[in-house]
């Protein structure tokens, strides 16, 4: 099903559906009702504008540089981001709310407990001087670890801390970029967003602290860099950033196509996916599309999307990547 609208962003609160939509630098946060239909809660100003979490006080809105606290039919700005810079994620973790800073280094790491209140606990400069900004974060309940992933062109790739983003220790140095992490049991699923790999996910074994590395191209894309990874039942479904694409496999080599378009040239950051039940939503920054079982059944059966390769080349690269770099992996 697909439903087209400027939809930049699609957060699922209690079995309710709420929507971004952007029109002419303005953000209309909304309520998808059954049947269709839409339903205005607020509006503020902003061309990038995105739902990055929820709790029982409202919606977390990013939109240009401010952070916005939507209760009901009101918006109120709580954070403020550096000039240039947004706010991309957010993530629940013992009681507190961690939210990441995107764009131009530094980028900031704030955490809250009432969604008003925010505290700059750290800056990706503090993890790693050479990298440009957060790429996500992540909360493990088990292990109690706040995680995030940066870029770009640095060393550490993944970190992590046990006071709340105060202080990090480096988990992954090395050439492989990443953006989403999905927890699957003791798996920690990272897709990448490499400039060096045509394409893959790390997987980090949290019991057994092992890394493995999977690498798949396509044909006609240079690129697959992921923007979102969620679980669908058995299922993996990676949206795709570049190309702007949904996803889907079972064995995280193989990804089958659930819907391509390829018209968005650049590095798409509003395409995300949420469950709905027995269905996965996306929002693509263009469209809202919702697909069921046997959607994924069907994409399962046709001609895959990704395969993996040798990435013999994009691994000479990723070495001499490191060689230059040999220095700061050593210090950080």
């Amino acid at each position: 099903m697909m439903i087209s609208l400027s939809v930049t962003s699609v957060k699922v609160v209690n079995g309710d559906v709420y929507l971004t939509l952007v029109n002419d630098s303005q953000c209309t946060i909304s309520r998808l009702r059954t049947g269709g239909s839409v339903e205005t809660l607020t509006q503020i100003a902003g061309s990038r504008c995105l739902i990055i979490g929820s709790s029982s006080e409202g919606l977390l809105v990013s939109s240009g540089e401010n952070l916005y606290l939507v209760s009901g039919n009101e918006a109120k700005p709580v954070l403020r981001a550096r000039p240039g810079n947004w706010f991309w994620h957010a993530v629940e973790g013992d009681g507190k709310i961690f939210v990441h800073e995107y764009g131009e280094s530094p980028t900031g790491i704030y955490v809250t407990e009432d969604l008003r209140n925010f505290e700059e606990v750290s800056t990706n400069i503090d993890v790693d001087p050479l990298s440009r900004h957060f790429h996500y974060l992540a909360f493990d309940d088990n292990s109690k670890l706040l995680i995030a992933t940066l870029g770009d062109g640095n060393v550490v790739r993944v970190a992590v801390s046990r006071d709340y983003g105060y202080s990090w220790k480096p988990l992954y140095k090395g050439p492989w970029q990443f953006v989403p992490i999905l927890f699957d049991s003791d798996k920690w699923i990272l897709g990448f967003d490499s400039a060096i790999a045509r394409g893959g996910v790390g997987v980090y074994n949290a019991k057994h602290g092992e890394w493995s590395f999977s690498f798949f191209r396509n044909v006609n894309y240079h690129y697959a860099q992921f923007a979102s990874l969620i679980k669908f039942g058995s299922y993996y479904v990676g949206c795709l950033g570049l190309p702007t694409a949904i996803t889907v496999s079972t064995d995280l080599r193989y990804w089958h196509s659930l819907f391509i378009d390829g018209s968005i040239t650049k590095y798409n950051h509003l395409v995300s996916a949420e469950l709905l039940g027995e269905r996965i939503i996306v929002a693509t920054g263009r469209k809202l599309l919702i697909f069921n079982n046997n959607d994924v059944e069907q994409a399962l059966r046709e001609k895959p999307f990704l395969v993996p390769y040798k990435a013999y080349l994009d691994k000479v690269k990723g070495l001499a990547f490191t060689i230059k770099r040999i220095r700061w992996i050593l210090r950080l």
